[in-house]
């Protein structure tokens, strides 16, 4: 899960055209729909969590970026952020929120690009959110299960949606 509730992927990994150049997409872009907090999809230890201005570091295409080298020896890349959440060597779990999504670096348009590198080589990120590398709408609306689930009135919702981490309570209340 990358964000707690519904989101879209516009970009799935692989070969793409980019601004009319054929270009290989090494990660998944991912814009969450009810929720705009990035999670950790593994649990990890964070690496980096910086932004990279310097055109001549290939890195700033990434804007603000957050890296969790992943329990299963993976790197996890969570880029274009508008915040990072977390600091580097921060112990984080699976489902923590690390950042918000953003439209930093080379981005054309608020999104998270996600990215798997396995011995220093990028892999299809799609199996690690537990989805197709296809474009399309995934994840659950958590907040709806939970008005649902308890009978909950829209003045109710509403006062709840005011809450600091109103999206992890709804995946919590609506898990159980």
């Amino acid at each position: 899960m990358i964000y707690s509730g519904k989101y879209r992927v516009t970009s799935p990994f692989g070969r793409r055209v980019l601004n009319g150049k054929p270009d290989d997409h090494k990660g998944i872009d991912v814009v969450g729909i009810t929720d705009k907090h990035v999670c950790a999809v593994v649990g990890g230890r964070v690496a980096a969590s910086t932004i990279i201005t310097d055109k001549s570091d290939r890195t700033w295409e990434w804007g603000n970026y957050v890296r969790v080298d992943g329990d299963d020896g993976r790197m996890y890349y969570y880029c274009h952020l508008s915040k990072r959440l977390v600091s580097v060597g921060r112990r984080v779990e699976a489902g923590r929120h690390i950042g918000i999504e953003g439209n930093t670096g080379y981005s054309f348009g608020s999104h998270c690009h996600f990215e798997v590198r396995e011995n220093g080589v990028s892999i299809d990120p799609a199996p690690f959110l537990g989805i197709p590398n296809k474009a399309g709408i995934y994840g659950t609306d958590w907040r709806a299960e939970v008005q649902k689930k308890f009978g909950l009135s829209k003045d109710t919702m509403t006062y709840m949606d005011g809450y600091r981490y109103a999206a992890d309570l709804y995946r919590k209340l609506g898990r159980k």
